[in-house]
């Protein structure tokens, strides 16, 4: 992407000024959310609801035109009827505003001709020299420009390393959600929409030399120029990991994808192989999306040999299965650890090999502490993924000492005490652990053990140690992210 093209994109990320169009003083319309979003999000610029009624909103003067604005306006959010989307555009280019975010619909995606036509004269108004987000879509969040979505104003306001480029806007909103309870700060996240002007493409080709994005996610539903695609893929992925996730694979996904933002979603096979190709990880589904980019952005080695400690014989042999089937090792360990680890476990009912089978889901926190530097300190292996099954831990357990008449020991005081070890054994070896903390513990009155993994969760994150709710989900995630390097 040529210089002055960039810049002009940096200035719609980072604006100096907002002008809001359509229903701003209408409670429940999109323009009117949007500034609430804005304005809870903490956008620090200047920010101008249009309307030719007049008035106030939110101790915001509603100024009739551009013309009315007191400086610059860099971007422009318009939420009008779809008719009359070019004839804002047209004020936006008279007035030199360099970009806008059309989140009205009712184009290309309607299927029918008079949406077409006004999509391709809104291409043709873009073409005069306004950058366009949308139609048909929910916009753009960037911490650092303070902006966020129409629904994202529960976003982090953390920056961070990680983009997502979204043509779903529920997609967009969904990453946004997911991402603050997964560690993972954000740098860009844009729901595009029918992208008429700025598409996967272009946006991809920005963001692969964008400084403040150092990873990149993508739900594609379907691109206009795939040979293009392929070069920018190509060139990007090898400066920064792209995590795709292609929606339409299928026939009836096919039909989804024409209704939903009017565009052609290509073959499977032919977009496993673009993929494949290019050096871009392909993934199934928001959880997936999320995952891996959790273990990229937190694990910064070799994802290949791997060790698994606790959660019982099934859980061992699956991710025995898994292992195999997504490429990783589980190395044997040696006589060595073996015999160390066999001091706290000498009675049958064990398995110390990897996948190491405690016989009992319910481990002192010293102990397990024990095992953790054991096995990093005694093992050529690039991850150790230690399991925790909440429901024994909080539920079983407790139960058992209260009939017993002993005090029962909190969740958190169970795990918690493991956090200095993960830390002194991260820096001591430079090798990555992966927490997993299953929760079979789904009772109504059980809501107390959610909040503690919660909780948890958010300070293995802290550490950098990520936390997933599943072997299964954990395993895929490090088979998927694989040898990518930073």
């Amino acid at each position: 992407m040529k210089g002055q093209e960039r810049s002009v994109l940096d200035r719609i990320f980072e604006p100096r000024a907002v002008a809001v169009f359509g229903g701003v003083h209408e409670p429940g319309k999109f323009g009117h959310m949007m500034i609430q979003s804005l304005l809870k999000y903490g956008y620090k610029g200047r920010l101008y609801p249009v309307s030719p009624a007049g008035g106030e909103v939110f101790g915001l003067k509603i100024i009739h035109g551009l013309r009315d604005a007191e400086g610059p306006v860099d971007l422009a959010c318009v939420c009008v009827p779809a008719r009359e989307v070019p004839g804002v555009l047209r004020d936006c280019l008279e007035m030199g505003v360099p970009g806008a975010e059309i989140l009205s619909s009712g184009f290309a995606e309607t299927g029918e001709a008079e949406g077409k036509s006004l999509q391709e004269e809104i291409v043709s108004l873009a073409e005069r020299g306004i950058r366009i987000v949308g139609p048909n879509c929910f916009g753009i969040h960037c911490p650092r420009g303070g902006l966020t979505l129409l629904p994202g104003f529960d976003f982090s306001r953390r920056p961070g390393p990680v983009a997502l480029i979204s043509q779903s806007g529920g997609v967009a909103t969904d990453f946004g959600h997911e991402a603050r309870t997964a560690g993972l700060g954000l740098s860009k996240v844009i729901s595009y929409g029918n992208g008429c002007d700025l598409d996967a493409v272009s946006l991809l080709d920005y963001l692969g030399s964008d400084p403040e994005t150092g990873y990149i996610g993508a739900y594609l539903e379907g691109v206009k120029d795939g040979r293009r695609l392929r070069e920018v893929l190509a060139d990007t992925a090898v400066k920064k990991p792209v995590v795709v996730w292609k929606g339409g694979l299928t026939p009836s996904g096919a039909k989804a994808v024409k209704s939903h933002t009017g565009s052609m979603a290509g073959g499977s096979l032919v977009w496993k192989g673009l993929l494949a190709q290019t050096g871009a990880v392909q993934v199934e589904g928001l959880e997936e999306l999320v995952d891996v980019l959790t273990v990229l952005v937190h694990l910064g080695r070799s994802r290949r040999k791997v060790a698994l400690l606790g959660g019982g014989g099934a859980i061992g042999v699956f991710c025995s299965d898994l292992a195999h089937s997504l490429g990783l090792q589980l190395p044997t360990f040696s006589e060595k650890t073996r015999s160390a680890l066999r001091k706290w476990f000498p009675t049958p009912g064990n398995s110390l090999r990897n996948p190491v089978d405690t016989g009992t889901p319910v481990i002192p926190p010293e102990i397990m502490g024990m095992l953790v530097e054991e096995i990093l300190l005694g093992e050529p292996v690039d991850v150790l993924v230690v399991v925790f099954l909440l429901h024994p831990i909080s539920v079983v357990r407790p139960t058992f000492m209260n009939m017993d008449g002993f005090p029962a020991v909190s969740v958190e005081n169970m795990i918690a005490p493991l956090l200095e070890k993960m830390l002194e054994m991260r820096r001591r070896t430079g090798k990555d652990l992966v927490v997993v903390m299953e929760n079979r513990a789904t009772l109504a009155a059980d809501l107390e053990v959610e909040r503690y993994y919660r909780e948890l969760k958010a300070r293995f994150l802290a550490i950098g140690v990520p936390v997933f709710p599943s072997v299964e989900r954990a395993f895929k995630a490090l088979g998927k992210a694989g040898g990518k390097k930073l």
